[in-house]
């Protein structure tokens, strides 16, 4: 679609890119899972907290800059356009917070929020279980009632974030008569609690982005559930969307990987068969951007299609897969060299870590499998699944 930015928009850009320009980091950052880079990360977001661009898209009421949805897209193409570190916090602010301002009470938007907000509280998810990865209805982590508590005994895999973590919020099943997606209850926890286990899932590059969490009767207050009790999968259903979303830079930087990418057909010489393919991804993230434009538009306007964020996330993953794979195809050889080297377009090893990333993409926030059904049957209206 033809976007046309207003003056006040223009001028909100401006804004940003002057300011994240002057501001940010020198050098990269060291990983957010070592002690130096976290204290790295906290201090960029501390900077940014300090300048009230933490969050831009939450309500000024909660601490945010009241940011509509072209605002939050203009922040996220100019942040995204300089490579600017990743969001330590991101569970936090992407979705958990969006998730109690959306279904929380006002005193559970006070105790949390402002730690979100200045990162002194690191949030992380607790969806993903060893039997309930793509099936999420399917989680088996009990919450038992007892009195003004609930007591939680199970686990949690896959876990961002959950090695510097110090609350989670989390899925359980407070009801198991009930089947699927029936009877579980949202609910924030602190990690530090007695009787949580965090044991961290160290990958090939040697950091823990991941870790498995167990609970061991696990209390945590009722006045802690988001929500009703056994409604937890309605309020699930805020924080999923806003995973699989459109907006936070996807666009941007896919069009930044085919940058790379055609550098890298230049270097290697024209061959007409790596140009064809350039060529065809290059078509299909200018469809990905158009959409994404279309789907600002369509929020902004109070007439979205919730369901159209499965479409975005699958098509974004697939794309992004596809432009990294042809990328080390491109090179040969050379993609197997993994170190620090830096080469004209980044360390090889980054690249390698955002090919894994790719294909991780595929899985996270529902598999691709599962947005194909949800595109069959919520979009296309065709019949079910057969579920055993």
């Amino acid at each position: 679609m033809d976007v046309t930015f207003t003056p006040q928009q223009q001028a909100f850009r401006a804004e940003l890119r002057s300011w994240f320009e002057a501001n940010q980091p020198t050098a990269r950052l060291d990983p957010p899972y070592t002690d130096r880079g976290l204290a790295q990360h906290l201090r960029w977001e501390r900077t940014l907290f300090d300048a009230g661009y933490a969050a831009p898209g939450w309500p000024k009421e909660v601490g945010g800059l009241g940011a509509d949805v072209w605002g939050q897209l203009i922040y996220d193409e100019e942040y995204a356009r300089l490579g600017l570190p990743e969001r330590v916090n991101k569970m936090g602010l992407i979705h958990g917070g969006p998730t109690i301002i959306a279904h929380g009470t006002d005193e559970q938007r006070q105790r949390w929020l402002p730690g979100i907000l200045s990162c002194d509280d690191i949030w992380c998810q607790g969806f993903s279980e060893p039997e309930a990865g793509s099936d999420l209805s399917s989680l088996r982590t009990s919450a038992r009632r007892a009195g003004d508590k609930l007591v939680l005994n199970g686990q949690k895999i896959w876990t961002s974030q959950g090695t510097i973590a110090s609350t989670m919020f989390a899925l359980v099943r407070t009801n198991p008569d009930l089947p699927g997606s029936r009877g579980l209850t949202f609910v924030v926890l602190d990690l530090r609690a007695p009787g949580v286990e965090v044991r961290p899932l160290v990958q090939l590059h040697g950091h823990a982005g991941f870790a498995e969490v167990f609970f061991t009767d696990v209390e945590v207050p009722i006045a802690h559930v988001v929500g009703a009790i056994d409604d937890g999968w309605r309020v699930a259903q805020t924080s999923l969307e806003l995973e699989r979303g459109s907006a936070r830079g996807n666009h941007t930087r896919l069009m930044q990987s085919l940058a790379g990418l055609a550098q890298a057909v230049r270097d290697a010489g024209t061959d007409t068969a790596s140009l064809q393919r350039l060529g065809d991804l290059h078509a299909w993230a200018f469809a990905y951007e158009q959409a994404t434009y279309a789907a600002a538009d369509e929020f902004s306007r109070g007439e979205p299609d919730r369901s159209f964020s499965s479409i975005m996330k699958l098509r974004w993953s697939q794309l992004q897969t596809a432009i990294h794979e042809e990328h080390l195809a491109v090179l040969g050889p050379a993609a197997e060299v993994l170190g620090d080297t830096e080469t004209a377009d980044g360390a090889l090893l980054g690249r390698w870590h955002r090919y894994w990333h790719g294909r991780a993409a595929e899985i996270f926030a529902g598999a691709n499998e599962i947005q194909r059904n949800i595109i069959a049957e919520r979009i296309l209206r065709l019949p079910r699944e057969p579920r055993g």
